[in-house]
């Protein structure tokens, strides 16, 4: 008898180790079952990033400050790589040209000189071409292969003869140069500095000092509203990052200035003013990289239109 019931205990156990064995084992292959298919279900890394740099670059337009201010829209990490996001040939990527039709304006405190007044604020090195190279290395920072070409002419050395009324005729041929050297330049930026005193051209936002901007619309061209369009869409952006620091548009006819201002050339075309006589670099680039990112979204935006389209 004894011998019996030691055979139905080990029986007994047996039986219990092996069949909480089994019900372990179907646990775990259904959990790993489950699991594979909630990974199946989730996103890639690169579509989610192009999801989130559309949502930030349709948001761009929107025009409620209440719905910005705050959000980090256009924070510059949600701009993705080129492979990533366009999937064309990069030679047919549009191209954006920088260029300067006043080159020499400078500014009073990086002059060390005996230079007071705006007028005198003129450097053939020191000068808003630096701008414009902040702007290509920040616009090439996130996005490697978009196409920017920067044009640093010295027009007080090239040109013979010169006439700083005549800036925007010297300028108007570089640009058409760059378009014949260049297949399929999409955007114009035109940098200048304003002649207003600090007062006037500066923003506190966040403990620092920015750099204003503003754009001038030369209205003597009939299609000078697309101009206004390209010139709002970067105004929005930037004001989403820092309400205000866009002074606003301006435009300009024959009987207050050129009235024209190149912008004929290209529905893109933007002159964009950044800070004034009296701020000094590192103001203005913190106001370039803002720029930057803006500049960023709406080419990625448009590429990315080009080619669904096509």
């Amino acid at each position: 008898m004894q011998y019996r019931g030691n055979n139905l205990k080990r029986f007994i156990f047996f039986f219990t180790v092996s069949f909480f064995t089994i019900i372990g084992i179907h646990i775990y292959q259904t959990s790993q079952i489950s699991l594979m298919s909630s990974l199946a279900n989730v996103p890639s890394e690169a579509s989610s990033n192009t999801n989130n740099t559309n949502d930030s670059a349709a948001n761009m337009l929107d025009s409620s400050p209440v719905a910005r201010v705050g959000t980090n829209r256009f924070d510059d990490s949600s701009i993705i790589t080129t492979e990533q996001k366009v999937n064309i040939n990069l030679s047919s990527l549009p191209k954006i040209l920088i260029y300067h039709s006043h080159n020499r304006e400078s500014w009073l405190p990086e002059l060390k000189n005996d230079v007071q007044s705006a007028d005198q604020a003129f450097d053939p090195k020191l000068n808003v071409t630096l701008l414009g190279d902040k702007l290509k290395t920040q616009l090439q920072k996130k996005i490697k292969d978009i196409p920017v070409i920067h044009s640093k002419k010295d027009y007080p050395t090239v040109i013979g003869s010169f006439n700083y009324a005549k800036s925007y005729t010297y300028s108007k041929a570089t640009i058409k140069e760059e378009l014949k050297l260049h297949e399929n330049i999409g955007y114009l930026i035109d940098l200048h500095r304003d002649s207003q005193k600090r007062e006037k051209t500066t923003i506190r936002f966040q403990n620092l000092d920015y750099a204003q901007v503003y754009f001038v619309v030369g209205t003597n061209n009939p299609n000078w509203q697309r101009n206004m369009k390209f010139a709002e869409q970067i105004q929005d952006g930037l004001n989403a990052k820092i309400p205000n620091v866009s002074k606003g548009i301006y435009k300009k006819g024959n009987e207050s200035g050129n009235g024209e201002y190149n912008q004929s050339l290209s529905a893109n075309s933007a002159l964009i003013e950044i800070g004034g006589v009296e701020n000094n670099l590192e103001e203005s680039y913190r106001t370039i990289e803002l720029l930057a990112g803006v500049i960023q979204n709406i080419w990625v935006e448009d590429t990315e239109h080009k080619r669904i389209d096509s």
